[in-house]
């Protein structure tokens, strides 16, 4: 079942965020604003290929990705002290390893801690000084989506459909992009959002993003978390109507 891989917008964890008070945009510093890769937690390295990643805005807001779930919140700032406040997170189920790096990861973020940039670095450490994690700048963060444009050679036209499907109770909407040999979809399902790239397949279409493959054939698909092994069997999908 897909609720075994990834939970539905409505079992998320909402805490009351109105608990805490959003700071003005000019009070965050410039060079605290962006997303910061993890490469250290609690003294202890990451595992390679699950990116955790931690974005702090300039609107007092932050989130991101664990490793498995996605979150998000408030935070406030004094001088070089920042308390993230309390996230709402998804609660999807992943291999062992993940979930226990992904509690590490929410542990190092409770309190009041410091924070210091030094180049490319955030490091985020407990009041007395001891590092908590250290993170790598990934770029700049942003509240909303962003736009990416690709242009083809030699493709003349891009045929765009949008289908939905029913994956063991819960709801993919895939939209598939042809542009000459570029094949792509883009997966929605559980607050997620998933880009593949179609790959050589003996039968029906194959396209593989992130963790997850998601296999056409007909008016079927299958997905799978690649994070289970070779013996996951997927989830079956149907195509609505």
């Amino acid at each position: 079942m897909l609720k075994a891989l990834f939970a539905a917008s409505c079992a998320c964890i909402l805490v009351e965020l109105g608990s805490m008070n959003t700071i003005a945009a000019e009070s965050v510093p410039p060079d605290l604003v962006g997303s910061w890769r993890a490469e250290d937690i609690g003294g202890g390295g990451v595992i390679d290929d699950f990116d955790t990643v931690l974005e702090i805005r300039e609107d007092g807001t932050y989130g991101g990705m664990a490793g498995c779930n996605n979150f998000t919140g408030i935070f406030s700032l004094s001088g070089q002290t920042i308390t993230f406040g309390p996230m709402a997170t998804a609660r999807k189920m992943c291999e062992p390893a993940i979930m226990e790096q992904e509690q590490k990861f929410f542990d190092a973020l409770r309190g009041r801690l410091s924070w210091k940039v030094g180049g490319a670095i955030l490091t985020l450490e407990s009041p007395g000084g001891t590092p908590l994690m250290r993170l790598t700048s990934a770029g700049p963060a942003v509240a909303g989506g962003a736009e990416v444009t690709l242009r083809i050679p030699g493709a003349g036209a891009v045929d765009r459909q949008t289908l939905r499907y029913d994956c063991g109770g819960d709801g993919v909407e895939a939209e598939y992009i042809n542009a000459g040999p570029v094949s792509l979809v883009a997966l929605s399902f559980g607050g997620d959002y998933i880009v593949a790239s179609g790959i050589i397949s003996g039968s029906g279409m194959r396209y593989a993003g992130g963790r997850y493959i998601w296999w056409t054939e007909g008016e079927e698909a299958r997905l799978f978390d690649v994070t289970k092994g070779e013996e996951d069997p997927g989830v079956v999908c149907a195509r609505k109507q």
